[in-house]
């Protein structure tokens, strides 16, 4: 298949052409979560393990990030300071193990640029924020913020709340919530919904929300929760569901649609 008519075909070339060696083709859900995000939908992704849901969620947004920062650096007009990406996971250890696979892919991303020739990777920053992080490591953290951000809600909550906090988060453009069915029905849920929405006033455009997990029920109630509860008829989500994945437009209520997928 040629990268024209690739799933991958609107991705930064470098990153396209590292995945295509490392994993070779996408598979069914990452195919139709990368349509549903470069659309600009909400996206909520259910699939089983082994699905390639993260990269799922992810891959699309750190595209994003690279071609924007490429276009920048170009121009000369520099790459404002701030968050781009969102990594929201309800526990500590799980924030670690995601960050512990964003620097392993991207340092072999950058390699694969060098070696592949084509030019320079623009780089993209990761760090975890939690209640276990340093004081000195938040400083500098504040100073010098991340392209993308591993937290937990909490975290969030706390960094919505502060003056330091927002400023980080003022150009966030795509949060990411794994483990989505941990949090969709308890005390937690609504605290991050709350977040969603402070998030949503602060940012100057449209954050795009995308849900991650392995299982989730009902899963239209699912997608109602993470694109917001906005009355009916404001907007609409639709969904596609692969091992399952299920996609929205910003604030609106949710209309779920089955398709078929196989475990990849």
């Amino acid at each position: 298949m040629s990268l024209s008519s690739s799933p991958l075909a609107g991705f930064h070339p470098t990153l396209a052409g590292w995945f295509g060696r490392a994993f070779g083709e996408p598979t069914p859900v990452q195919r139709d979560a990368w349509s549903a995000i470069a659309a600009g939908r909400h996206t909520l992704i259910a699939a089983p393990t082994g699905s390639g849901k993260t990269l799922a969620a992810l891959l699309p947004c750190l595209s994003r990030v690279a071609l924007a920062k490429e276009a920048a650096l170009a121009r000369g007009a520099g790459w404002p300071a701030g968050v781009r990406v969102l990594y929201v996971t309800p526990l500590k250890a799980l924030n670690n193990d995601i960050q512990h696979h964003l620097v392993g892919f991207l340092g072999e991303i950058e390699t694969y640029g060098a070696e592949a020739g084509h030019g320079a990777w623009p780089g993209i920053r990761t760090a975890v924020r939690t209640g276990d992080t340093l004081p000195a490591e938040r400083a500098r953290m504040a100073n010098r913020p991340p392209d993308v951000l591993v937290t937990t809600p909490e975290s969030l909550y706390l960094l919505l709340t502060s003056d330091k906090g927002r400023q980080m988060l003022r150009l966030t453009e795509a949060i990411v919530v794994d483990e989505i069915h941990s949090l969709a029905g308890d005390k937690r849920g609504a605290h991050l919904s709350l977040s969603l929405e402070r998030l949503a006033a602060l940012a100057p455009r449209a954050v795009q929300r995308i849900g991650v997990s392995a299982t989730q029920k009902p899963l239209s109630r699912v997608a109602r929760f993470l694109g917001g509860w906005a009355p009916a008829g404001e907007g609409e989500a639709d969904g596609v569901r692969a091992g399952e994945a299920e996609a929205g437009t910003p604030g609106s209520r949710t209309r779920a649609r089955e398709a078929e997928a196989a475990d990849g």
